[in-house]
């Protein structure tokens, strides 16, 4: 994401300094080859040798190497990063299949009532209770969503439209929306956080939520296993509602904040999965180690002062779109990616949400040098860009755009900044890097590019006909706003308010002990979904 980021309030942990993202998106990810060096690791197999990369492994213990430590326990409160971290101890309201198909967990069923996605019920499992005894019923779901509005979490944005939670029964939750929300499902699924329940006695003194876990999931947090910031160890929960269906007796999630480091341990046994980025895609390929990838991080430039108020040039269209029609995306991302890229000048994933099937800025110096002169700029000018000071992927566009810039009269002068910095001072740059997950188009309208969104339009740009076309898709069937949405998508790329440039993938990098589920161009399967690929559990 940009350097101001979705994350905080978008699923993804889209942001740097804050959140984001889906299910695990940040461009922290990309940070592979920076930040601290880990020396002298040593993790304890918990049984079986390491053996070589395709050797089996104890089905016991299912073993993680992550790149970052959780922000915070709290699943109101948590970013992208912390997927891991929660989805073995909360289970969701409503359960995203890996193949994206959504099914029955703590809720056995869910609908909209009427017409304009303004009235929503939810119909919960009965006798389920948390790990600390409490009963899910009506009442904690509308404990919680009350907690996650007030929380200014990743979630708060996306429940503001819920003005009323009423219990009609013990397992029956009625949503009164001051406005239309169409994607409450997806919301309430564990790539969303909110529909990860806590338990309303926890929730009655929230301080200890940050460093324990409270959910009805399959395991719960040990403390006395668990070093904050270097290891995290989840233990069976004896009360969840579901025991058949548990895959591994332990979780370990192990800290590895260097990825050769993590792909090291990986290979000799000592992890059975690590997070990563495609700077060891080829080495881990190479080992024989299993290579999942999911293609969602959509990285460029983000054309924030679209008014012109810090570079007058910006405020005409024609600008925005030369410098679209400028950057050769196949090159760049041929360069930087390899075989993993794919070139993009949308923000929407093909075959997912919003997807247009066309190519709307193939490469055309010549074209963006007559708009670019049209526009009253033949000589070009010069475009101030803020970008984090990682030795990471966000810097390394940028550097690509400026070359492909240049040749056509724009001079791309480069400010890097902290991460935190870098966010701050997002007001005081017209441009800044982008890199954030790719989300359901009514999740990225209110984090990008809506007058109020949150983190991504810091000069509250507003376009009447953008803000037309979302009200109208928010409000319609999903037959109906599947068509909208593209059509918001177009108008996003015509008004040239970003410069995509490629999707980046994701990763997920395991030995072949382990069974993951992964589906391309799909958000990876819950850690509760993994399971051994031979022997008990599988």
């Amino acid at each position: 994401m940009s350097t101001a980021s979705l994350g905080g309030t978008l699923p993804a942990r889209l942001t740097e300094a804050a959140v984001p993202d889906r299910p695990g998106l940040s461009r922290r990810r990309f940070a592979a080859t920076a930040t601290v060096l880990a020396s002298g690791l040593t993790l304890t197999a918990c049984s079986g040798g390491a053996g070589s990369a395709g050797s089996a492994t104890s089905h016991s213990t299912l073993r993680i190497g992550q790149f970052w430590p959780p922000v915070s326990l709290d699943p109101a409160k948590a970013g992208g990063e912390s997927l891991f971290y929660l989805n073995p101890a909360y289970d969701p309201l409503i359960h995203r299949a890996a193949d994206g198909s959504l099914r029955p967990r703590l809720a056995t069923s869910w609908r909209y009532l009427g017409k304009g996605n303004t009235a929503f019920e939810i119909k919960l499992r009965a006798g389920v209770t948390f790990s600390d005894g409490a009963p899910l019923d009506a009442e904690a779901v509308e404990r919680n969503i009350a907690y996650f509005k007030q929380a200014a979490g990743q979630a708060a944005a996306f429940l503001a439209p819920v003005a009323k939670v009423e219990a009609l029964d013990e397992h029956t939750v009625h949503l009164a929306l001051s406005q239309p929300h169409p994607q409450l499902p997806a919301l309430f699924t564990q790539d969303y956080f909110a529909g990860n329940l806590i338990s309303p006695r926890a929730l009655a003194d929230p301080g200890g939520l940050a460093r324990r876990t409270y959910g009805a999931g399959p395991y719960m947090l040990a403390p006395a296993e668990t070093v904050a910031g270097d290891h995290y160890t989840y233990v069976p929960n004896p009360r969840y509602w579901n025991a058949k269906d548990r895959r591994y007796d332990r979780i370990v999630i192990k800290v590895l904040p260097n990825e050769n480091t993590a792909l090291a341990a990986l290979k000799t046994g000592q992890v059975d999965v690590i997070s990563g980025s495609y700077a060891i895609a080829s080495g881990a390929a190479r080992a024989g180690l299993k290579v999942a990838s999911s293609p969602n991080i959509v990285m460029g430039i983000q054309l924030n002062d679209r008014a012109g108020k810090l570079c007058p040039p910006l405020r005409d269209v024609r600008v925005r779109q030369a410098l679209n029609h400028a950057v050769d995306r196949q090159k760049i991302t041929k360069a930087l990616l390899g075989a993993y890229g794919t070139p993009t000048d949308q923000p929407a994933v093909p075959g997912q949400d919003g997807h247009n099937d066309t190519v709307f800025y193939p490469h055309d110096p010549v074209k963006a040098k007559q708009l670019l002169a049209a526009a009253g700029h033949a000589d070009g000018f010069t475009l101030p860009v803020v970008v984090p000071s990682t030795p990471a992927f966000p810097g390394e566009i940028a550097q690509a755009i400026a070359a492909d810039l240049e040749k056509v009269g724009v001079r791309m002068r480069i400010t890097a900044k902290d991460p935190a910095g870098a966010a701050q001072e997002i007001t005081k740059y017209p441009a800044s890097t982008m890199g954030w997950g790719a989300l359901p188009v009514y999740f990225m309208g209110r984090g990008l590019w809506l007058r109020d969104a949150v983190g991504m339009n810091p000069f509250h740009s507003s376009d009447p006909e953008l803000e037309r076309l979302d009200r109208q898709a928010a409000a319609a069937d999903e037959k109906t706003r599947s068509g909208l949405d593209r059509d918001i998508v177009r108008r996003v790329v015509e008004q040239a308010w970003f410069l995509p440039v490629c999707l980046s993938p994701v990763f997920l990098f395991h030995r072949d002990s382990v069974r993951i589920e992964a589906v391309r161009d799909r958000p990876f399967p819950s850690v509760v979904d993994w399971r051994p690929a031979a022997g008990p559990g599988a």
